[in-house]
């Protein structure tokens, strides 16, 4: 039992550590004194934003290029093909930085808010488009602030992959067009927990008025395996449930005390007059 509660002790601080939480990638076609200076460890995305887009050189490049993408995970990433945009950027470019784990709860602190004031800063024009909209047409003869809405990443599975995969194409062909477009460029990719409250509050506003349930299990439908139902579900079966059989076979074990038999022919007053 306690190799069991040494184990839940390791695994629950893992799973809150985690929680609320996404990736945030950036990247750039020349050499960035302010992604080089980055930290190599940090915990809220904001830190990073600011020291990336409050800097005198953002304002050096044709397009800053920044991707919000909601629901995305640091694993989603992994699955990305080596040969994906995202991936070759991240080997070749003269400057990069990744973080897999950032926490976001400033509400101010997603990238659609954030653009306008690059936009204002560097006297660029501000555009906000999904990826594949065939109806943007951009100058390269200006200077761009660019905002990439990714779809909300909501699949879970197989499903979640292979919609990974079909939005991760989508962004590499878009990335690889600005790049030619725009030589000099710098690109931030954030995601965007949903269980932030902001993300929350977002998808209440704006999402669609349609009451049809999604397709498929419940588990599909609802999110029941969050951090702090899988540490509780880890308490019960690896120290309740120990505790509560332990106990069981302790009461289990208690014996009556041994009965004294009378002998045969005893009699208690003639005992007495003895």
């Amino acid at each position: 039992m306690t190799r069991h509660f040494i184990l839940l002790a390791a695994i629950a601080p893992l799973a809150f550590a985690y929680s609320n939480t996404a990736p945030l990638l950036a990247w750039s076609s020349l050499k960035s004194n302010a992604i080089d200076t980055l930290p190599s460890t940090v915990r809220h995305a904001s830190t990073i934003l600011d020291a990336i887009l409050n800097r005198d050189e953002i304002c050096d490049y044709d397009a800053v290029v920044l991707v919000q993408h909601a629901g995305v995970h640091a694993s989603d990433l992994r699955t990305l093909s080596p040969e994906s945009e995202i991936s070759r950027a991240l080997k070749e470019s003269p400057s990069t930085r990744s973080y897999p784990y950032l926490q976001n709860d400033r509400v101010d602190y997603n990238l659609p808010l954030l653009a306008p004031n690059v936009a204002k800063q560097c006297n660029s024009r501000l555009v906000t488009y999904t990826p594949g909209d065939s109806g943007i047409v951009l100058d390269s003869s200006e200077k761009h602030t660019i905002v990439l809405d990714m779809p909300r990443l909501h699949e879970s599975g197989e499903g979640r992959s292979a919609e990974m995969k079909f939005q991760g194409n989508i962004l590499a062909d878009e990335l690889s067009s600005l790049a030619v477009s725009f030589p000099k460029h710098l690109v931030v990719y954030a995601g965007l927990a949903l269980d932030s409250h902001f993300a929350r509050a977002d998808s209440v506003f704006n999402a669609p008025s349609n009451t049809t349930l999604p397709e498929g299990g419940i588990l599909k439908r609802y999110q029941l395996l969050t951090p702090g139902l899988i540490t509780v579900l880890l308490i019960v079966l690896f120290v309740f449930l120990p505790v509560l059989f332990v106990a069981i076979n302790a009461l289990a074990a208690i014996q009556n005390p041994i009965k004294m038999n009378i002998p045969k022919g005893f009699n208690a007053q003639d005992r007495k007059n003895q």
